[in-house]
């Protein structure tokens, strides 16, 4: 059965397909689909997780075969996600998709991710078997002049209410980038803002135009670029601007967990310009991206964002240290200086 994106939490609080194929070119949305099919899975006792990312081209039917029809030694219930992204079933693999459609795999919840389909692929025998026995949910971009209403929705959830004004100069800010509307809308949560304060057009243009983001975002690319020298000039400009640490720590944390993702992905097989392509890394950033990753390892990059958990209780007061010294680490750390332990 085929659902819209705004059905979706809907569905899942009443009850959960055995199949999910998700599919479209808008990351966000299609993540954050994934997430709530996840989020509903594990409520309803699917603790275990599986994920097979094979290339395009590659014989991933076999492998899906092998492992729905494995045992699991550490839950009775699991979820399998198989991230298709451009790559299609061939004739093996329409094969056993047809198969697990007719007889879904016991206590198991399939989660398909893949580009957008296009009508020619809506046709095939292997779509038309998943969208019978479980749910099809197809993401579409958001139009612009429906991206004003998806910003206030969003920025509803995150407390934040936006005055008209507001809401079109952040969509016209982001030119159709749902990723940095987000992005926008979270940062605006990090702003000192009286309770029930509505946020008008001057406070968005303020943070747009702050030189201060343009340094944090500046201090990213530096860390990842390797200039250790300029990681710390930046940070004591931002210091001595008294720019909050929480969103210094924010822009941090945010890159690693994208590059935790992009270097699991890597060491499973999937090709860095694949992987760039997915997670919309800009020509412009490849060169500094790439060079992080020939550096640092999965294992490497959430040793990072454990030490960037560890900043956290240090900002919200939960252990002692300095903040500033901790951040300054960190960024070194990303540029791959070792450096002793604070």
């Amino acid at each position: 059965m085929k659902l819209a994106y705004h059905q979706l939490e809907q569905h899942l609080a009443k009850n959960i397909a055995p199949i999910y194929l998700v599919s479209g070119d808008e990351f966000l949305l299609v993540q954050e689909a994934i997430d709530l099919i996840r989020g509903a899975a594990r409520k309803a006792g699917f603790t275990e997780r599986l994920a097979i990312t094979p290339e395009p081209g590659s014989d991933w039917g076999k492998l899906l075969y092998a492992e729905s029809h494995s045992f699991s030694l550490f839950a009775t219930k699991r979820i399998i996600e198989l991230q298709l992204a451009g790559a299609k079933p061939n004739n093996e693999a329409n094969k056993i998709l047809k198969e697990i459609a007719a007889v879904p795999i016991p206590d198991t919840i399939l989660i398909i991710s893949m580009h957008k389909l296009d009508s020619k692929t809506e046709q095939t025998s292997w779509f038309k078997a998943l969208d019978k026995a479980g749910i099809t949910l197809p993401i579409w971009p958001i139009a612009s002049e429906q991206l004003p209403t998806w910003i206030n929705q969003r920025a509803k959830k995150l407390g934040l209410a936006l005055t008209p004004d507001a809401t079109k100069l952040l969509a016209d800010h982001v030119e159709g980038n749902l990723l940095a509307a987000a992005q926008e809308l979270e940062k605006l949560c990090l702003l000192k803002l009286p309770s029930n304060k509505t946020i008008d057009a001057a406070i968005i243009e303020n943070a747009a135009t702050d030189n201060a983001h343009f340094d944090i975002f500046g201090l990213v690319e530096c860390a990842l670029s390797g200039n250790s020298k300029r990681c710390v000039r930046i940070l004591d400009i931002l210091k001595a601007e008294d720019t909050e640490p929480p969103l210094l720590l924010w822009a941090l944390t945010r890159e690693l967990r994208t590059l935790a993702d992009i270097a699991k992905q890597m060491k499973a097989g999937i090709a860095m310009g694949t992987l760039f392509s997915k997670f919309r890394i800009w020509e412009k950033r490849q060169p500094s991206v790439r060079r992080f990753l020939q550096q640092h390892s999965v294992i490497s990059c959430w040793e990072l964002l454990s030490q960037a958990a560890k900043i956290d209780r240090l900002i919200k007061g939960g252990s002692k240290g300095n903040v500033w010294c901790a951040l300054q680490q960190l960024t070194l750390q990303m540029a791959g200086n070792a450096i002793i332990k604070i």
